[in-house]
């Protein structure tokens, strides 16, 4: 029942790099099918972060949800979101690249740190570039292609820095730059959000998370509130939801092995956990989503 899992599409290498070592790839948009084996319309889980710069108006599809794509829109996709590209020609480009690779021109920086937190579980992250914003990402981008095709002197370095540029003037854009992401509010955060990424099958009540971080679940919950605008049992509540909608978009996959997957025990507790959070039925979601 697992899905396609998103190793290099659509850049081909070797099975290696893909497995926890810092990743980075840049590529065209228009070279998505022509250089790897996904087809149109075919959901992709990732396994790293990606941005999507659209040149022209496009369709796609996040978590189950058709988006209509306009020109000049940006696209930021987390791990674990599930994509797929609903047309064959596409204008545009494409980067994709770990957390690891952020740090490698330093030991730590703020863009990392604030990618920790950020999680578009609401909406989807999207920016309408402007014209001055094309010229920046441009200037940006075209020096990416020349240190990715060519091996000079410190290469990854300026990779990695030339990343964080893109980042930050993303990060911007959206109105949650990294200013507060080196706190101790933020540090807290981060560290409930991993355990949640590892845990949440097994763990769905904050206070199983706030003894884990040896903190009360009141102060925990106003915390992650603080720093996301939303409480920790949100985050909770919201990671389960996202994981069931991500589940139920392979065709064979039935509520009983994804409640199961999901740790319910029981299947009538799942149902009513998912319509209480989603605002409907798990069949109905399953039914719309496949359609679309």
């Amino acid at each position: 029942m697992d899905f396609l899992q998103l190793q290099t599409a659509p850049f081909a290498g070797k099975p290696g790099e893909f497995t926890g070592k810092p990743f980075f790839r840049i590529g065209r948009l228009a070279a998505v099918y022509v250089e790897c084996t996904i087809e149109p319309d075919s959901d992709e889980r990732l396994l790293y972060y990606e941005i999507n710069w659209f040149t022209s108006a496009s369709s796609i599809r996040i978590d189950s949800i058709p988006v209509q794509v306009m020109e000049n829109e940006i696209y930021f996709l987390v791990p674990g979101q599930v994509r797929s590209y609903q047309q064959a020609a596409m204008e545009g480009y494409r980067i994709v690249f770990s957390t690891d690779y952020l740090q490698l021109g330093s030991s730590h920086t703020r863009v990392a740190a604030w990618l920790d937190l950020f999680h578009p579980f609401e909406s989807n992250a999207v920016v309408k570039a402007d014209e001055e914003m094309e010229l920046e990402l441009m200037a940006i981008i075209r020096k990416m292609y020349r240190e990715f095709a060519n091996f000079y002197l410190m290469r990854t370095e300026c990779l990695s820095g030339l990343l964080n540029m893109l980042l930050i003037e993303f990060s911007r854009r959206l109105g949650t730059g990294p200013d507060h992401a080196g706190s101790k509010d933020a540090e807290l955060v981060r560290r409930f959000r991993n355990c949640l990424a590892k845990n949440f099958t097994s763990k769905k009540q904050v206070i199983h998370y706030a003894s884990e971080l040896c903190v009360t679940p009141n102060y925990l919950n106003r915390m992650v509130k603080k720093v996301t605008g939303f409480t920790a049992s949100h985050h909770i509540q919201q990671h389960i939801i996202l994981e069931a909608k991500r589940q139920a978009l392979h065709p064979n996959s039935s509520m009983k092995e994804i409640a199961y997957l999901l740790g319910f025990d029981n299947l009538a507790h799942f149902s009513k956990f998912f319509k209480n959070n989603s605002g409907m039925n798990f069949s109905s979601f399953k039914k719309t989503a496949l359609v679309a």
